[in-house]
């Protein structure tokens, strides 16, 4: 048999699909371009990394990359051998096939090794024990004394000072030895499935499922499902559907909504949705009118855009705490103006929070509806509250004067071509046609949060401005598209009246 070797990223691609599998040995140029947050998620991985190998003082990187393994293979062997370094970073071993590079490989004082795999998450996760278990049966199978596996994670609880970084404090590593190793027997099955299903001389039928986004959305999902129809309203439009109803339907042959049966127990706001779509035209329900009607002027409309750094940066931050670096603020004075009023603020250099918040105030005043579209502007302001208690009574009180406009919608208004989606980025494409998102550059949070990153990062100014006026643009046209949506919820209940 023709052994293709596996690599620990390999190896969790076929346990969760051999056909992705196949795909990343056979065909990887069906694998579609990495976008920029994913990239942006890989260099948050690789900052994690660097920093925890400085928990491992006088440690060794074994710095050959994957056009050099047998380099590294050996550079490993002899670091093994000499019984000098107190940690190998990348160490690298190779058993039956399956390669492994170890995060952090720790000399234990009694004796044998630590495995330590790092992870750039905040909690140890499902998927990560067979991620430790066939590294585990690689060190294992080369005749590697491991006597304790680990993974290493980030420390959701740990609070910067502001300060230094207390790496012990940063970072919670999470025992596995026992999980992983009751696993060995089941890995070495599975990779010589594995080699044998990758020297097949066809790719294994699989068909797409719930596997093609469990623990990982599949990079080839879109090519795996190019020749199946797709149904114009699928059964995944009924908001809020349980997994175990979807299977029911699904197993039952249904997969569009207009095709659920009328007696299928469904919630109040799904029979909504299954009647637009049957119907073929949006629906008015509950009472658009009196929820409108809490909405007093002066009409203010409030968008955050935010961004989480892995390693806290600013005193009194966690690992990926959310944080605002800009916001836009649109007003209605009065109804005889023909445009709102307009004003934003972007923090260019460091902690943006104290002076966001002063900027933040001014712009909202004291009197007047302020409309949000979901939970997330409130959790931001609750949060400045409680990292700023000297402006808490303020951001309290703009607590208190903030409108939820995605409920509102959410509990009067369906359109067939929300498609089950009530976002302000489905929604707004219906009630105000001619208003969109395609012309910005940034035209999305996280690529939003991304850039900011990159832009307070650049020593180019001209970049920086670039970068800045486009996030300005982009968070303008969040809090115009609420000032469209209310404009058109005004219209609907104004003519019903």
């Amino acid at each position: 048999m023709n052994r293709h070797r596996l690599s620990k990223s390999r190896y969790m691609s076929g346990h969760q699909c051999h056909l992705r599998l196949w795909y990343d040995v056979h065909e990887r140029d069906l694998m579609p371009l990495i976008g920029e947050v994913q990239q942006a998620k890989f260099d948050t991985g690789n900052e994690v990394g660097d920093l925890a190998r400085e928990r491992y003082p006088g440690g060794h990187l074994v710095a050959h990359d994957y056009r050099h393994i047998p380099q590294a293979l050996a550079e490993t062997r002899r670091l093994i051998e000499s019984d000098g370094a107190p940690a190998l970073f990348e160490a690298a071993f190779q058993c039956k096939g399956v390669l492994a590079r170890v995060d952090v490989l720790e000399r234990m004082p009694g004796g044998g090794w630590r495995m330590v795999e790092v992870k750039s998450t905040t909690r140890c996760k499902p998927e990560h024990i067979p991620d430790a278990a066939v590294q585990l049966w690689v060190l294992r199978g080369v005749g590697l004394d491991v006597r304790d596996a680990g993974i290493l994670t980030l420390n959701r609880y740990y609070i910067y000072d502001g300060i230094r970084l207390d790496l012990d404090a940063l970072f919670k590593l999470h025992p596995v030895f026992d999980e992983a190793s009751a696993l060995l027997e089941t890995v070495g099955e599975d990779v010589g499935m594995m080699q044998e299903m990758l020297a097949s001389d066809a790719a294994p039928e699989i068909a797409p499922g719930s596997h093609c986004f469990e623990p990982y959305e599949c990079w080839y999902y879109a090519h795996c499902t190019r020749n199946i129809p797709q149904p114009e309203h699928g059964i995944r439009e009924l908001w809020g559907i349980r997994a175990n109803r979807r299977e029911e339907l699904e197993s039952m042959g249904i997969a569009e909504v207009r095709d659920v049966p009328h007696d299928f127990p469904l919630s109040g706001l799904q029979s909504i949705i299954r009647r637009a779509v049957i119907d073929g035209h949006d629906l008015e329900y509950g009472n658009l009118a009196s929820a409108l009607a809490t909405i007093t002027p002066p009409v203010r409309y409030l968008d955050f855009e935010t961004f989480q750094p892995a390693i806290p940066r600013f005193a009194g931050t966690r690992p990926y705490d959310q944080i605002p670096f800009l916001f836009s603020v649109h007003t209605e004075v009065d109804g005889s103006s023909p445009s709102p009023e307009h004003v934003d603020y972007l923090h260019e250099e460091g902690d943006p929070r104290p002076m966001l918040i002063e900027h933040l105030l001014e712009a909202l005043g004291d009197e007047g509806s302020i409309c949000v579209y979901s939970g997330f502007e409130q959790r931001q302001v609750k949060a400045l509250a409680a990292a700023f208690p000297q402006y808490a009574d303020a951001l309290n009180s703009v607590i208190a004067r903030l409108v939820d406009l995605l409920p509102i919608v959410r509990r009067n208004y369906y359109h067939p071509d929300f498609h089950g989606s009530f976002s302000i980025k489905s929604v707004l494409p219906v009630v105000a046609p001619s208003m969109g998102y395609g012309d910005l550059e940034v035209a999305d949070g996280l690529v939003a949060s991304v850039w900011y990153a990159r832009a307070v990062a650049s020593a180019d100014a001209g970049e920086r401005r670039h970068i800045f006026d486009n996030l300005r643009a982009y968070c303008a046209r969040d809090t115009l598209a609420m000032v469209e949506v209310r404009k058109a919820l005004v219209a609907l209940a104004q003519a019903d009246a």
